[in-house]
Protein backbone atom coordinates (compact mmCIF):
# COMPACT_ATOMS: atom_id res chain seq x y z
CA UNK A 1 0.00 0.00 0.00
CA UNK A 2 2.85 2.17 0.48
CA UNK A 3 3.27 2.63 -3.25
CA UNK A 4 -0.29 4.07 -3.82
CA UNK A 5 0.24 6.60 -1.04
CA UNK A 6 3.58 8.22 -2.22
CA UNK A 7 3.59 11.55 -1.99
CA UNK A 8 6.96 12.10 -4.14
CA UNK A 9 6.74 14.81 -7.09
CA UNK A 10 3.71 13.00 -8.30
CA UNK A 11 1.10 14.29 -6.00
CA UNK A 12 -0.94 12.51 -3.59
CA UNK A 13 -1.24 8.84 -5.09
CA UNK A 14 1.70 7.92 -7.77
CA UNK A 15 0.07 8.61 -11.29
CA UNK A 16 1.62 6.39 -13.52
CA UNK A 17 0.97 8.00 -16.56
CA UNK A 18 2.46 11.15 -15.27
CA UNK A 19 5.69 8.81 -14.67
CA UNK A 20 5.94 7.37 -18.01
CA UNK A 21 5.35 10.41 -19.49
CA UNK A 22 8.34 12.18 -17.59
CA UNK A 23 10.39 8.91 -18.07
CA UNK A 24 9.75 9.53 -22.05
CA UNK A 25 10.62 12.83 -22.30
CA UNK A 26 13.80 11.97 -20.05
CA UNK A 27 14.82 9.35 -22.95
CA UNK A 28 13.67 11.82 -26.03
CA UNK A 29 15.76 14.46 -24.02
CA UNK A 30 18.79 12.19 -24.07
CA UNK A 31 18.08 11.14 -27.59
CA UNK A 32 18.49 14.20 -29.04
CA UNK A 33 21.36 15.18 -26.88
CA UNK A 34 22.89 12.03 -28.42
CA UNK A 35 22.20 12.62 -31.90
CA UNK A 36 23.40 16.57 -31.72
CA UNK A 37 26.82 15.33 -30.59
CA UNK A 38 26.84 13.27 -33.48
CA UNK A 39 25.72 15.73 -35.70
CA UNK A 40 28.52 17.64 -34.27
CA UNK A 41 31.33 14.95 -34.52
CA UNK A 42 30.80 14.05 -37.86
CA UNK A 43 30.35 17.53 -39.04
CA UNK A 44 34.29 18.34 -37.77
CA UNK A 45 35.22 14.79 -38.71
CA UNK A 46 34.13 15.83 -42.94
CA UNK A 47 36.32 19.02 -42.26
CA UNK A 48 38.53 17.37 -40.81
CA UNK A 49 38.95 15.29 -43.59
CA UNK A 50 39.13 18.29 -46.35
CA UNK A 51 42.21 18.50 -48.19
CA UNK A 52 44.01 21.24 -50.26
CA UNK A 53 43.38 19.80 -53.11
CA UNK A 54 39.54 19.54 -52.34
CA UNK A 55 39.48 23.04 -52.29
CA UNK A 56 41.24 24.14 -55.30
CA UNK A 57 39.08 21.43 -57.14
CA UNK A 58 35.81 23.38 -55.58
CA UNK A 59 37.50 26.39 -56.60
CA UNK A 60 37.96 25.64 -60.47
CA UNK A 61 37.15 28.77 -62.44
CA UNK A 62 37.39 30.98 -59.39
CA UNK A 63 40.62 33.61 -59.39
CA UNK A 64 42.61 32.67 -56.68
CA UNK A 65 46.05 33.93 -55.10
CA UNK A 66 48.71 31.41 -54.42
CA UNK A 67 51.59 32.15 -52.01
CA UNK A 68 53.69 29.81 -52.29
CA UNK A 69 56.08 27.83 -49.83
CA UNK A 70 59.36 30.36 -50.84
CA UNK A 71 57.24 33.99 -50.27
CA UNK A 72 56.21 34.57 -54.04
CA UNK A 73 52.67 34.78 -55.77
CA UNK A 74 51.11 33.91 -58.53
CA UNK A 75 47.76 34.99 -59.30
CA UNK A 76 45.22 33.60 -61.82
CA UNK A 77 41.93 31.49 -62.32
CA UNK A 78 41.86 27.67 -61.57
CA UNK A 79 41.35 25.93 -65.20
CA UNK A 80 42.46 22.25 -64.30
CA UNK A 81 42.86 20.71 -61.05
CA UNK A 82 43.93 16.99 -59.37
CA UNK A 83 44.72 16.17 -55.56
CA UNK A 84 48.43 17.10 -56.03
CA UNK A 85 48.23 19.93 -58.44
CA UNK A 86 46.60 23.00 -59.60
CA UNK A 87 46.99 24.80 -63.09
CA UNK A 88 46.07 29.00 -62.91
CA UNK A 89 45.95 30.87 -66.15
CA UNK A 90 45.94 34.87 -66.18
CA UNK A 91 45.07 35.85 -69.51
CA UNK A 92 48.43 34.47 -71.84
CA UNK A 93 50.18 33.25 -68.62
CA UNK A 94 49.76 29.89 -66.94
CA UNK A 95 51.52 28.15 -63.93
CA UNK A 96 51.38 24.40 -62.93
CA UNK A 97 51.91 24.76 -59.44
CA UNK A 98 52.07 21.60 -56.92
CA UNK A 99 49.56 21.54 -54.12
CA UNK A 100 52.87 20.82 -51.66
CA UNK A 101 54.41 24.35 -53.32
CA UNK A 102 51.22 26.29 -51.85
CA UNK A 103 51.85 27.94 -48.58
CA UNK A 104 48.25 29.70 -48.51
CA UNK A 105 45.62 29.90 -50.77
CA UNK A 106 43.49 33.76 -50.95
CA UNK A 107 40.24 33.55 -52.78
CA UNK A 108 39.63 29.33 -52.61
CA UNK A 109 36.03 28.12 -51.83
CA UNK A 110 35.23 26.89 -48.03
CA UNK A 111 35.16 23.41 -48.07
CA UNK A 112 34.17 20.90 -51.23
CA UNK A 113 33.97 17.10 -51.73
CA UNK A 114 37.16 15.12 -52.28
CA UNK A 115 37.89 15.16 -56.07
CA UNK A 116 36.75 12.25 -57.66
CA UNK A 117 38.45 9.18 -58.51
CA UNK A 118 40.07 10.45 -61.72
CA UNK A 119 41.66 13.06 -60.25
CA UNK A 120 42.74 11.68 -57.17
CA UNK A 121 44.85 9.75 -59.19
CA UNK A 122 46.36 12.22 -61.64
CA UNK A 123 49.77 12.82 -59.77
CA UNK A 124 52.20 15.64 -60.73
CA UNK A 125 53.65 12.80 -62.99
CA UNK A 126 51.41 12.69 -64.89
CA UNK A 127 51.08 16.49 -65.76
CA UNK A 128 54.52 17.13 -66.59
CA UNK A 129 54.55 13.66 -68.56
CA UNK A 130 51.56 15.55 -70.62
CA UNK A 131 54.24 18.93 -70.75
CA UNK A 132 56.72 16.21 -72.34
CA UNK A 133 54.77 14.62 -74.83
CA UNK A 134 53.47 18.01 -75.97
CA UNK A 135 57.48 18.81 -76.70
CA UNK A 136 56.77 22.69 -75.78
CA UNK A 137 59.59 24.76 -73.64
CA UNK A 138 59.02 25.03 -69.96
CA UNK A 139 60.53 27.48 -66.83
CA UNK A 140 60.44 25.33 -63.93
CA UNK A 141 60.89 27.33 -61.04
CA UNK A 142 62.18 25.03 -58.25
CA UNK A 143 63.44 26.04 -54.37
CA UNK A 144 66.87 28.22 -55.50
CA UNK A 145 67.07 27.79 -59.62
CA UNK A 146 64.88 28.28 -62.48
CA UNK A 147 64.92 26.00 -65.44
CA UNK A 148 64.68 26.39 -68.60
CA UNK A 149 64.01 23.83 -71.72
CA UNK A 150 61.96 21.05 -72.86
CA UNK A 151 60.88 18.37 -70.10
CA UNK A 152 62.84 15.10 -71.91
CA UNK A 153 61.83 12.56 -69.18
CA UNK A 154 59.70 12.27 -65.98
CA UNK A 155 60.68 9.90 -63.25
CA UNK A 156 58.72 8.97 -60.12
CA UNK A 157 60.26 12.01 -58.24
CA UNK A 158 62.11 14.14 -61.03
CA UNK A 159 62.04 15.85 -64.16
CA UNK A 160 64.32 16.11 -66.30
CA UNK A 161 65.28 19.01 -68.39
CA UNK A 162 67.11 19.06 -71.60
CA UNK A 163 69.59 16.34 -71.77
CA UNK A 164 71.12 16.26 -68.09
CA UNK A 165 69.13 18.70 -65.59
CA UNK A 166 67.71 16.32 -63.36
CA UNK A 167 64.86 18.07 -60.92
CA UNK A 168 63.67 17.04 -57.74
CA UNK A 169 59.70 16.82 -57.63
CA UNK A 170 59.48 17.92 -54.37
CA UNK A 171 61.62 21.33 -55.49
CA UNK A 172 59.25 22.60 -57.88
CA UNK A 173 57.36 25.52 -56.91
CA UNK A 174 56.03 26.08 -60.51
CA UNK A 175 56.19 25.19 -64.18
CA UNK A 176 55.19 27.78 -66.65
CA UNK A 177 55.55 27.88 -70.54
CA UNK A 178 58.91 29.53 -71.54
CA UNK A 179 57.94 32.79 -73.10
Amino acid sequence: MGLWRNRGRYGGRMRWHDLFDDLEAQLMRADREAFDDEVRERAEAEKAAVTLGAILAASEGERLRLTLVDGSRVEGAVTDCAAQWVHLTDGPREWLVPAPAIAAVDGAARGAPEPGMVASRLTLGHALRALAEDGGEVLIVAQGLQVRGVISAVGADFVTVGAARAVGMAAILTVSPAY
